[in-house]
């Protein structure tokens, strides 16, 4: 357990290490007017390029209209993104043949329950994922956490996380072997009172870094 918890101390340490040179040491990128995107796209790594994303998403959320015309302006914006499709999964008939197909549930603590009975309602298949995420993945995120604790690798200040979210993969256990293509359904639940956590994963999603997308102006929310 020990050591499990100190390689996930390592690679929180290493991602806080890495944003704050993001911000501190690179030159700003400048927004730009232009609906593709000149700037240099910054993935998080090499195997989450938009490859690793499928081409047409079924969206699932507790926020509908604003996620979607978030998801959807920023594919219109960047060109490395053209041919990916997101579309509405709590309407009815919105599914379409497709090989390369992919869910994104994404919900606030409390609202889950809606947003989980309007899209199984088109899409069965996103129940044994999204129950698995529930009764399992959470729990033990936040077991994980308070051992970073225990074991003084976090300091006891520290605040628990709001943002809860895993990638599934169309294998039998969900997780990623070398025969996988990519990811199938991406879960996740906000803990927080706003949309912090899916401003966050917005540019994630495609494996774009956040702190770039957001410093050239593409994942900056209009409203803000």
């Amino acid at each position: 357990m020990l050591s499990r918890c100190m390689i996930s101390a390592t690679v929180l340490l290493a991602a806080y290490t890495s944003a704050v040179a993001a911000i501190q040491g690179s030159p700003a990128l400048e927004p730009s007017s232009d609906p593709v995107a000149p700037w240099a796209v910054e993935w998080l790594s090499s195997d989450l390029k938009d490859a690793a994303t499928p081409k047409t998403i079924i969206l699932c959320s507790d926020d509908m209209a604003e996620h979607l015309k978030r998801y959807r302006s920023l594919i219109e914006k960047l060109s490395v993104l053209k041919g990916h499709t997101i579309l509405d999964g709590s309407k009815l008939g919105v599914r379409k043949p497709a090989s390369d197909i992919g869910y994104i549930f994404f919900a606030h603590k409390g609202n889950e329950g809606d947003t989980i009975r309007n899209c199984v309602e088109n899409y069965p298949e996103l129940q044994p994922i999204v129950t698995n995420f529930l009764e399992k993945e959470i729990s033990a995120e936040q077991n994980e956490f308070q051992n970073l604790i225990k074991f003084g690798i976090l300091p006891k200040e520290v605040q628990p996380r709001e943002c809860f979210g895993r990638y599934y993969y169309p294998t039998e256990d969900y997780n990623p072997t070398r025969n996988s293509t990519g990811w199938f359904a991406l879960v996740q639940m906000d803990y927080s009172s706003d949309n912090r956590c899916f401003d966050e994963s917005l540019a994630a999603t495609f494996g774009i870094h956040p702190i770039s997308c957001r410093s050239a102006g593409i994942c900056v929310d209009d409203k803000k």
